[in-house]
């Protein structure tokens, strides 16, 4: 079975992933069913919605049909969501504190997509399970000229409002307004990390909400609206987005000597029992060794490949503008805690 999503041409292309027609993705934010006691109940970050809502299209597309089908909910859509038949509907978890927030306390969450890492505030027994690499640059409204790149120096003083106009750093005479994720963003707390500044009480000059309206991350439309805004934007998901989509906005760099620090992994977060991954988990995400539940490679782990035949997990990944870690088989970091 193969993929396509015309939305991620880009990204797909710079992957280098050879996709034919017949789609088993579409671009709804929920699982076109609805899942059942046994099925693995997804929820929590935006940054990795998309990537898995693909990853579970093709697993659930397989032959024969796995017993536990995967069902991946987006952070935003309807105020609230159904996650299993018979149960009752409840607020959609958006971001991942959100999503692990809702694993530590619901049984019927699964896992928790998360695009931070561990925090002391979660709940115990957990295993943050990596299966991809992210980069995290700066996306800036168009009237921003001038300045194709900033520097950990910079960033930091900006949102440290040390920096406020553009100008100050070879731009426009323009006032900066620096945009960050509402409050239980992965990103968010990632990005306040790198720019040290507080994730829960940001300086005065850094807004998470603009006229009333939260920030949603890697969402261009608060950037667009704002004259002189910045924000926290991943490179995968921003090159995932229509022309339309990025008009009035523009991705910047940041230089190799501190871009580094401003590359993440993203997760997905499952509950230990007795200290373990419980194996239909291990089979997909990881048993936190990197291996399934029998000593295989987990689903979310397998490498991409040249195969046009197929669509392994690793192409998935790849077409939606992240870095697979490998399967530990071959000394990849995937599903290894």
């Amino acid at each position: 079975m193969r993929f396509i999503r015309t939305a991620r041409t880009t990204a797909i292309a710079a992957a280098a992933v050879a996709l034919v027609a017949t789609s088993a993705v579409s671009a709804s934010a929920d699982p076109g069913f609805v899942p059942d006691a046994n099925d693995i109940v997804l929820v929590g970050s935006d940054t990795s919605e998309n990537v898995l809502n693909d990853l579970a299209a093709v697993y659930n597309g397989r032959t024969p049909v796995p017993s536990a089908k995967l069902a991946s909910f987006d952070a935003t859509g309807s105020a609230t969501v159904t996650l299993r038949a018979g149960t009752t509907a409840v607020t959609r978890p958006n971001g991942s504190g959100a999503g692990i927030t809702a694993l530590c306390s619901n049984t019927n969450v699964s896992a928790a997509r998360s695009s931070r890492g561990p925090s002391s505030s979660d709940c115990a027994n957990l295993a943050f399970l990596p299966f991809a690499k992210d980069s995290v640059r700066w996306a800036a409204n168009s009237g921003v000229t001038g300045v194709p790149t900033l520097t950990d120096a910079q960033l930091t003083g900006i949102y440290n409002c040390t920096i406020t106009n553009w100008n100050q750093v070879g731009g426009p005479n323009l006032a900066i307004l620096p945009l960050i994720p509402q409050l239980n963003s992965g990103t968010r707390t990632f990005w306040a990390t790198q720019v040290g500044i507080n994730a829960t009480t940001p300086p005065s000059c850094v807004k998470d909400n603009v006229g009333g309206v939260a920030v949603q991350e890697h969402s261009p439309a608060p950037i667009k609206a704002n004259a002189g805004s910045i924000a926290p934007f991943s490179v995968g998901r921003y090159n995932l987005l229509t022309a339309t989509e990025k008009s009035g906005t523009f991705l910047g760099t940041i230089p190799a000597a501190d871009s580094a620090a401003y590359d993440r992994n993203l997760y997905n977060v499952v509950k230990l029992v007795g200290g373990a991954v419980p194996a239909g988990l291990a089979d997909v995400f990881g048993d936190g060794f990197g291996f399934s539940s029998l000593g295989g490679t987990p689903y979310i782990c397998e490498d991409a490949d040249a195969d046009p035949a197929t669509t392994t997990a690793g192409d998935v990944v790849k077409a939606n503008g992240f870095l697979p870690l490998g399967d530990a088989a071959n000394g990849g970091t995937c599903g290894v805690l």
